[in-house]
């Protein structure tokens, strides 16, 4: 092979070298361990091959945590689609350089703060003496706080949208990049309305990047535990916080299985979203 040739893949071994082995291999590493049995005796696992690990998400409610996961983070990836898509249309298509650079800025604000004070300023806005109940106190829409705003599902997600909106908005904007503007142009000049393009022409276009959009948002809340403590009150619980009190009581196996389960989703939904929704295409030369 000719220096040129070799050139290519000298360039990509460090990071493919970096993604198999902080990347791949751990992921290896849960989905064996998942299959090994508790030894009581070394407070560790062992290689015996078990499935002890799969039949405990059976008991104790846990396999209820995993759908009730998946269902709000579903739930929480397309209530953020209908939130960003018209946020990245405005940020590409109405704005001009300055305000959309200046409109993406804004958008990161939230992420210089942690997210436990993000979580917690939700407290002040929902709780009963917060904004929202003293609005509607003060004129008149309540007599007495409404006490669902607080330590509900409502309440998480709420603060799951605010926290990973801007996971949705940035794919979205990605993809609508990616259209040409003389299309558009094009289906006006023909006596295309607004609805219309949308519909027929950028929603289309776009779906690249509406999957990867709720891809990113649901991989997101699906590994998310502060909103769901600070904002769901005592009784709350999501895969996350399973597994933590999972692990400290050292049932190692079924940690790493409720984890497996999940990344069985993810990988699953990853392949059906580049099957039928293109998800390579986002990735690839805009000519392609």
């Amino acid at each position: 092979m000719k220096a040129a040739g070799r050139l290519p893949l000298l360039l990509m071994a460090p990071p493919l070298v970096a993604l198999i082995a902080f990347g791949l291999v751990p992921l290896l590493v849960v989905l064996v361990w998942s299959f090994w049995s508790w030894d009581p005796s070394t407070y560790w696992i062992k290689p015996d091959l078990s499935f002890a690990g799969y039949e405990g998400i059976l008991q104790a409610g846990r396999w209820t945590v995993i759908v009730s996961t998946l269902a709000k983070a579903s739930f929480t990836a397309a209530l953020c689609l209908i939130l960003a898509y018209p946020a990245a249309y405005a940020v590409h298509f109405l704005a001009g350089r300055r305000l959309s650079m200046l409109l993406l800025a804004l958008m990161t604000i939230p992420f210089f703060t942690s997210y436990l004070i993000r979580s917690f300023s939700w407290r002040l806005v929902l709780g009963r003496t917060g904004v929202v109940n003293s609005f509607l106190q003060h004129w008149g829409f309540t007599t007495a706080p409404v006490e669902w705003l607080l330590f509900s599902d409502f309440a998480v997600v709420i603060g799951l949208v605010a926290s990973y909106l801007p996971f949705a908005t940035f794919p979205l904007l990605l993809a609508m990049r990616r259209v040409d503007a003389t299309v558009l142009a094009a289906a006006q000049d023909l006596g295309a309305g607004f609805w219309r393009i949308l519909v027929t022409i950028l929603l289309p276009l776009t779906r690249s990047g509406l999957f990867a959009a709720f891809l990113f948002v649901f991989v997101m809340v699906a590994g998310s535990s502060t909103e769901v403590q600070m904002l769901g009150g005592a009784g709350a619980s999501i895969v996350t916080v399973m597994i933590n009190d999972v692990m400290r009581v050292a049932n190692y196996p079924l940690a790493f299985a409720i984890s497996t389960i999940v990344l069985i989703v993810v990988f699953g939904l990853v392949l059906v979203g580049n099957r039928l929704f293109g998800l390579a295409a986002l990735f690839g030369d805009r000519e392609a």
